[in-house]
C-alpha cells in the first residue's frame, strides 16, 4: 500500500476485540516476546503483525496516532529497508516453498546483535508452516530465551503444521472470519465493483476478496467453466488441463493451482447447501444448473470423498509433488465421485 493511501489501523478489518489488547500493549512497548497469529488464508495475519511492527516503533509523540505512517521509522518499514524488521518467508524465485535453516540462523544471529535504532526488533515468519523441522529446532532455543528487545510473529493459517513446541513457546492468537455485511461496507468504502458478490465468495477474509476483485471475478467464471468441461468429457481433456494448468515451473502455475483448490472447495460448499436443503446463498449461484447437477451426483457420500481429494492435493503440494500429477490425481478422483 502506497504512504497517501496509509490509514494506520484502519487498513485492518475486523477482529477488533481481540486486537485492541495487543495494541494497547505495542503502544506500551509490552508485547509478549512471541505471538502466533492463526487464521485461514487472507483474514489479515500478517497485515496485523506488519501493523503490530509499525505501532511498536513508530515515533509519533501521540501513543493513539501510532502507527502514523509518516515518520522516518514508519517509512522506512513499510518500504522494508528497516534493519530491525526482519520477514522470514520463502524465496518466491525459488521452487522450494520452505524457509531454510540458514535463513533462521542467519535471524538468530541477526536477534544478537544490538538494535540500530528501533524500540523493539521484530522478527516475522510467514508462513510459519513454511519452516521444515530442522528450522523450527533451530528457532525454537531463541524463542525459549529471546534476546531482550526482540519479538517474533508467527504467523500461520495451519497451527497443527507446527512443532508442538513452537505452539508452547508462543501467546496464540485466532483471527476468525470477518462478517460478510462487514467486508462488503469495506470493499465499497475502497470504490470496489460487485462489492456484495466478492464479500459473499471472500468466506470472510477480506484478502481473498481483495483477490477476485478486477479481473479475477472473470478469471474464476473461466476457470470453472473449463473445470465442468473437464469433469464431464473425456478422460483425456484432464491431463491436457492439468498440462496447460501447470506450465512452467512450481513458482508460476502455484497460485493457478491454489485458486483451483479453492474453487472446488466452493463448489462443494454449494453442494452441501443444496443437498441438505439450507437456504445460505450459492457462491455459484451464477452456475446454478450446473451446480445442482454436481448436488444430484456427490451429495451426500462424494462430498466426503471429493473433501479427502483436495486436503490430498494439499498434502501433496506441501512436500512438492509435481503439480500436474496433483491436478490429474484431484480431478481423476473427483470424476470417479461423479459416476464419470
Amino acid at each position: 500500500m502506497s504512504r497517501k493511501a496509509f490509514k494506520g489501523r484502519d487498513e485492518h478489518i475486523g477482529h477488533e476485540r481481540v486486537l485492541a489488547p495487543l495494541y494497547r500493549a505495542a503502544e506500551n512497548d509490552g508485547l509478549h516476546h512471541a505471538y502466533l497469529l492463526e487464521g485461514p488464508s487472507g483474514v489479515g495475519k500478517r497485515q496485523v503483525a506488519d501493523l503490530l511492527a509499525l505501532t511498536v516503533n513508530c515515533t509519533a509523540d501521540k501513543l493513539s496516532a501510532r502507527p502514523c505512517g509518516r515518520c522516518n521509522t514508519c517509512r522506512t518499514i513499510r518500504d522494508g529497508t528497516h534493519p530491525d524488521v526482519v520477514v522470514l518467508e520463502p524465496d518466491p524465485k525459488k521452487a522450494s516453498a520452505s524457509i531454510p535453516v540458514d535463513a533462521v540462523r542467519e535471524v538468530i544471529r541477526q536477534a544478537g546483535y544490538h538494535r540500530y535504532g528501533a524500540r523493539r526488533r521484530v522478527v516475522i515468519v510467514d508462513p510459519a508452516e513454511a519452516m521444515a523441522e530442522p528450522a523450527a529446532n533451530a528457532l525454537l532455543k531463541t524463542l525459549e530465551e529471546p534476546p531482550a528487545g526482540t519479538g517474533f510473529f508467527l504467523v500461520t493459517h495451519n497451527a497443527q503444521a507446527l512443532l508442538p513446541t513452537i505452539r508452547s513457546r508462543c501467546q496464540r492468537v485466532r483471527l476468525g472470519a470477518v462478517p460478510t455485511s462487514a467486508i462488503v461496507r469495506w470493499l465499497e468504502a475502497r470504490k470496489t465493483d460487485d462489492a456484495e458478490v466478492l464479500a459473499q465468495l471472500a468466506l470472510g477474509c477480506p484478502g481473498r476478496a481483495l483477490e477476485l476483485s478486477g479481473k479475477g471475478l472473470a478469471a474464476r467464471a473461466k476457470l470453472r467453466s473449463q473445470l465442468f468441461e473437464v469433469l464431464n468429457g473425456p478422460i483425456d481433456d484432464v491431463f491436457g488441463f492439468s498440462q496447460a494448468l501447470c506450465k512452467g515451473a512450481r513458482v508460476d502455475y502455484g497460485r493457478k493451482v491454489d485458486a483451483l483448490l479453492h474453487l472446488v472447495e466452493d463448489l462443494l460448499r454449494d453442494v452441501v447447501v443444496i443437498g441438505a436443503g439450507g437456504d445460505a446463498g450459492l457462491l455459484n449461484a451464477d452456475a446454478d444448473q450446473d451446480v445442482r447437477g454436481m448436488a444430484r451426483r456427490l451429495y451426500p457420500d462424494g462430498v466426503l470423498r471429493c473433501a479427502e481429494a483436495i486436503q490430498d492435493a494439499r498434502d501433496q503440494l506441501a512436500v512438492y509433488v509435481s503439480g500436474r500429477l496433483v491436478v490429474d490425481g484431484l480431478l481423476c478422483r473427483i470424476r470417479h465421485a461423479l459416476g464419470r
